[in-house]
């Protein structure tokens, strides 16, 4: 299946869901573009510019970012300062290490796999 995001359009989405409500992401130079293509999508609200905050990301965006991945997974931060990681649509830790997100993703997969199979 195609995803409808592209990688660095996911990156800006993981950190809007990342943030708190009154922090602000901004964007310059090519951040710029992928952000003009996710208000053409509908993906965020057409009257964010440069500096987005949580508000500006519509649930078609929410349903698109969620859609292209997992139920856990994890996406290196638009920063390029932390992972993050998200299981069942909700942001589960943020560790600085691609090899410790991986491990977190791994041990979330395996325990959900463990409680699939005790509730079976």
């Amino acid at each position: 299946m195609t995803k409808m995001l592209t990688n660095l359009q996911e990156r800006i989405i993981a950190r809007i869901l990342a943030m708190s409500v009154s922090t602000s992401l901004y964007l310059r130079e090519g951040h710029v573009n992928s952000l003009n293509n996710l208000k053409k999508k509908g993906f965020i609200d057409e009257h964010a510019y440069t500096m987005i905050q949580t508000h500006h990301l519509t649930p078609a965006g929410k349903t698109a970012f969620f859609a292209d991945n997992d139920e856990v997974f994890a996406i290196e931060d638009i920063y390029d300062n932390c992972w993050i990681i998200f299981e069942d649509r909700k942001v589960i830790a943020q560790p600085r290490s691609e090899a410790n997100a991986q491990r977190i993703v791994q041990a979330l997969k395996a325990l959900r796999a463990q409680e699939h199979r005790v509730a079976a």
